[in-house]
């Protein structure tokens, strides 16, 4: 799923999930767009049918895109976890009580409950309030993105 509508969702999804093989693909959103589509023109005679579709997708269509992308993500992020997550007590199946409330977070900007810069202000609160017990041992190897250059791993 690429998404290029909302900046902030773009930085969330590379960052924190694996969108390089999302559960949700662009062709899905395309077959339940164009059933939105059909479902919205079938109530028009068919002569009308082509001309009704054009005016829903000239109005419709970018709001569609950019709410079915918050929606997918936000699906796609809610199973991902830290693979070396200090709270979850090596449960790898049930969230932390830090990731449930960065969820809970994540579903109101998804919702436009909360703005970019708020969705990002709560949840650097949220981590510094407890950066002590995120704090991961030695012995958990850091995902590569947060190695320093030339410690990697092979």
């Amino acid at each position: 799923m690429y998404i290029v509508d909302d900046p902030t969702l773009a930085l969330i999804t590379r960052f924190v999930g694996d969108m390089s093989h999302p559960e949700v693909s662009d062709a899905d959103f395309f077959h339940q767009q164009v059933a939105a589509i059909e479902a919205y023109v079938e109530r028009f005679p068919p002569h009308e049918r082509d001309q009704r579709a054009m005016a829903w997708i000239e109005a419709n269509a970018m709001k569609y895109r950019q709410k079915w992308q918050k929606t997918a993500a936000v699906g796609v992020l809610a199973e991902t976890r830290c693979p070396d997550c200090p709270l979850s007590g090596g449960d790898d199946r049930t969230p932390c009580a830090i990731h449930v409330r960065w969820m809970t977070l994540l579903r109101r900007y998804a919702a436009s409950e909360l703005s970019s810069r708020d969705y990002v202000k709560t949840s650097l609160e949220l981590l510094t309030a407890h950066k002590e017990r995120l704090r991961v041992s030695e012995s958990h190897e850091a995902p590569r993105w947060a190695r320093p250059v030339g410690l990697c791993r092979s």
